[in-house]
């Protein structure tokens, strides 16, 4: 599908040209490329949960037709012993669900864990869920930290909106609670040092997290700045994308970010985009181009 290209603009119509382009919901990370999709297990009911894309492609066990379904507790906690962090990230989901379910009396809908593809699927949500006591469901918190330490794609935008011990509200409601101030510090801490070895998916994260004010996030303009710079200089020197096209990172809309910046801080902020492109290039063997 073809790009439009960026026009210099207001901030408003800058704000829709992002939402536009990258239809994504606000301050959600950017999926990684897909993996080739696993074959769709049987249907065993009429509600099927949808979840992350490379959920698909972790080898999830198929039941045989006819087999007996496994309880969902007893599902999870067979995800949760077997030490593979995807393994853990597979619980999370599946208790993360529930707790939607219960939130909501719906399974979260195709592409509102910010990919499209179906991941784990509860069968009846309704019976299976309510096995689940409450521990259960906080301990989805413990599988979610144990993947993001092991750095499973997805994870760490996932825990972001999660929010401080499964309680994304708390951000707005208790803000100088020190547990949630330690929360947020130590999660942008996290995004910040993927950030800076040139990670796209937290580059992304930080940037529309300032953009869109998401809670969560504590980026500054200047680092918003270096941030949108180093997505527009990856896309640019290292994919090949014509930077009219590098959309929204190009000139016109990261004139927007920079708006109130001096010189010098705007200067300091591509110092770091190209610190940071420059680790990007490193980590994928090549030099930036131009």
């Amino acid at each position: 599908m073809k790009r439009k290209t960026v026009v210099p603009a207001c901030g408003a119509l800058a704000l829709a040209a992002i939402v536009a382009v990258l239809a994504l919901p606000a301050w959600r990370s950017v999926p990684l490329p897909a993996a080739p999709a696993a074959a769709p297990a049987p249907a065993q009911g009429p509600a099927a949960v949808a979840g992350p894309v490379w959920l698909s492609d972790l080898g999830t066990p198929v039941q045989p037709t006819g087999a007996p379904e496994e309880p969902l507790a007893q599902r999870i906690d067979r995800l949760a012993a077997s030490g593979d962090p995807h393994d853990a990230y597979r619980a999370w989901w599946l208790l993360h669900a529930c707790v939607v379910f219960e939130r909501t009396g719906r399974l979260p809908a195709r592409g509102e864990a910010g990919t499209d593809a179906p991941a784990e699927a509860i069968a009846d949500p309704a019976r299976s869920c309510a096995t689940l006591g409450q521990r259960a469901k906080m301990a989805r918190i413990d599988y979610l930290e144990r993947a993001v330490r092991a750095h499973v794609d997805g994870a760490l935008a996932e825990l972001v909106e999660e929010g401080p011990f499964g309680d994304p509200t708390a951000l707005a409601t208790r803000p100088d609670d020190p547990l949630v101030r330690e929360w947020k510090t130590r999660v942008n801490g996290i995004l910040s040092d993927e950030a800076e070895q040139g990670t796209w998916a937290s580059l992304y994260q930080l940037f529309t997290g300032f953009w869109f004010g998401h809670p969560a996030i504590a980026a500054d303009r200047q680092s918003a700045l270096a941030y949108g710079m180093a997505l527009r200089d990856i896309m640019v020197k290292l994919d090949g994308v014509p930077e009219p096209q590098a959309i929204p990172f190009n000139g016109p809309f990261l004139d927007e970010i920079g708006a109130g910046l001096t010189p010098d801080e705007k200067a300091r902020a591509q110092a770091r985009a190209d610190a940071i492109v420059a680790r990007a290039a490193s980590q994928r063997g090549r030099r930036p181009a131009g």
